[in-house]
């Protein structure tokens, strides 16, 4: 569709955002001549709200659109009347993704002179997220939910962690510490608890679970001076963004995530005033407030994910696929015979050079 800059078609899953919502839903109908779209099966990403009833957007409300996933069928709009349809075709490679802003672009986005390839997250993805939001465990007491938490979190090669307030380090009192899973969310009410006890500092402590953070450098300030907790295992997603963009500028988990997965820092926001300031120390802590830390920990867990298998170990993924073909694409009956103990077959795949590992930010191909 011109009016919107994008070529959509009937059964698209998509998300768009508006400037008070972020909907994933399916695309039940669009209407050129009254410029609007309508979705069913809608969901709010930034409220966790799902609708019932079908969502009619107009085209001024619209900010952006992402196609998550192509339709199976071509796409009838209406070509001007009410009664009469024109089908528009477009032929979208299901794993492929297109987005078009209607909007200015944020201050967070990518510089122009850079590649910008925007990265959705599958409709799968986004189905799961939805199931973690919804099952979130807050703890506030060392009762049966904070040793199951232990127990889960103490087994997991990787988890999520986010600290909150943790902008100046040790001037600031820790209020909530969020660690998400790839199952599950835990958000620890470390004011209600009074402290970060023995079993939990074992575990931060600890190389393994390793750990996802973002600017390790404040949160280590804040855990050693303000809790004498030596953080192990770190994975900066900072570091990563820096030395896969090749640059070294502020930013933030939020504008992180915004760059690289294109995820609206809207999405983040408890509501529609941005310019609210909300009191982390006041208790109890609302759920508008648990759900933003959750999200937060979810996101530093795929920002993780997507730095280092969809950049940083990239090259070395395309050796271990290259190598995997060596003989199976190959007809030939003496193809087995190669196979012997001392063989090298496959070997010319292997490579190790700086320029073969070099970090290139959002190149796929």
């Amino acid at each position: 569709m011109e009016s919107l800059g994008i070529t959509l078609q009937l059964g698209q899953i998509l998300m768009v955002e508006t400037s008070s919502e972020l909907l994933t839903g399916t695309l039940k109908f669009v209407d050129p001549k009254r410029k609007i779209i309508e979705l069913e099966n809608a969901y709010d990403q930034r409220s966790n709200c799902s609708y019932n009833s079908p969502q009619i957007l107009a085209f001024p409300q619209i900010k952006k659109i992402q196609i998550i996933r192509s339709g199976e069928a071509s796409c009838n709009t209406n070509s001007g009347s009410d009664t009469g349809t024109s089908p528009t075709t477009s032929d979208v490679d299901p794993d492929s993704y297109s987005s078009y802003n209607t909007a200015q672009k944020s201050p967070t986005s990518l510089p122009e002179h850079k590649q910008e390839i925007e990265v959705a997250l599958s409709s799968t993805e986004l189905d799961l997220i939805h199931e973690q939001l919804n099952s979130v465990v807050y703890i506030t007491q060392t009762d049966q939910r904070y040793h199951k938490a232990l127990a889960d979190i103490r087994v997991q090669p990787i988890v999520a962690l986010v600290i909150e307030p943790v902008d100046f380090g040790r001037a600031q009192r820790t209020s909530v510490m969020a660690v998400a899973t790839y199952q599950a969310v835990y958000i620890f009410d470390i004011i209600a608890l009074g402290s970060i006890f023995r079993e939990m500092k074992q575990i931060l402590e600890a190389e393994r679970p390793r750990k996802s953070v973002h600017y390790s450098h404040r949160l280590l300030d804040q855990l050693k001076n303000r809790h004498g907790i030596k953080l192990g295992g770190v994975f900066d997603t900072f570091v990563a963004v820096s030395i896969v963009r090749g640059s070294k500028e502020p930013t933030t988990l939020i504008e992180a995530v915004e760059q690289t997965l294109n995820i609206t820092h809207l999405y983040f926001q408890p509501d529609e005033d941005s310019n609210h300031k909300y009191d982390l120390y006041k208790r109890p802590l609302s759920v508008k407030l648990r759900q933003v830390f959750a999200k937060k920990s979810i996101y530093q867990l795929k920002l993780y994910e997507h730095l280092l298998h969809k950049h940083m170990l990239r090259n070395f993924y395309n050796q271990c696929t290259n190598f995997s073909h060596t003989f199976c694409e190959n007809e030939d009956a003496t193809t087995p015979l190669e196979m012997q103990r001392k063989s090298r077959a496959g070997f010319q795949h292997i490579k190790r050079s700086t320029n073969d590992f070099a970090f290139k930010f959002n190149e796929l191909n």
